[in-house]
């Protein structure tokens, strides 16, 4: 299930929604540049630090990790170009710096990237 709101910020990011997984990770997006028919954005994804049992009955935290990615949206094509991604710990560290960039993908209806697409394109 995801929730979709426009009205939170993250610094300077714009809450996006949140998915209800295990994990109920929160979206947010930042737009960097507009040009004529796409946009190149920053997305956020912020999954919870939880505390859990584990097999030998210890508690222990996990999640708490945050992901950035940097694309290149083209909103009248309903496609996205994907040219960063960054991977942070739940202590702020770089854990995946990933330069590679992944062109021409395009947006799966009923998926969080075409929620992502709707927040993104209506601004």
């Amino acid at each position: 299930m995801t929730t979709f709101s426009f009205s939170q910020s993250n610094d300077n990011f714009t809450y996006l929604c949140t998915v209800s997984d295990n994990k109920e990770s929160e979206y947010y997006f930042y737009i960097e540049k507009v040009n004529y028919n796409s946009k190149e954005v920053w997305i956020k994804k912020i999954e919870p630090e939880k505390t859990v049992k584990n097999k030998k009955g210890k508690y222990i935290k996990t999640g708490g990790k945050e992901i950035l990615q940097f694309m290149s949206i083209n909103c009248s094509e309903y496609e996205f170009d994907v040219k960063q991604t960054i991977s942070y710990d739940r202590n702020g560290n770089v854990i995946k710096n990933d330069t590679s960039q992944n062109y021409g993908n395009k947006v799966v209806p009923g998926s969080v990237m075409a929620g992502i697409f709707e927040g993104v394109c209506s601004e």
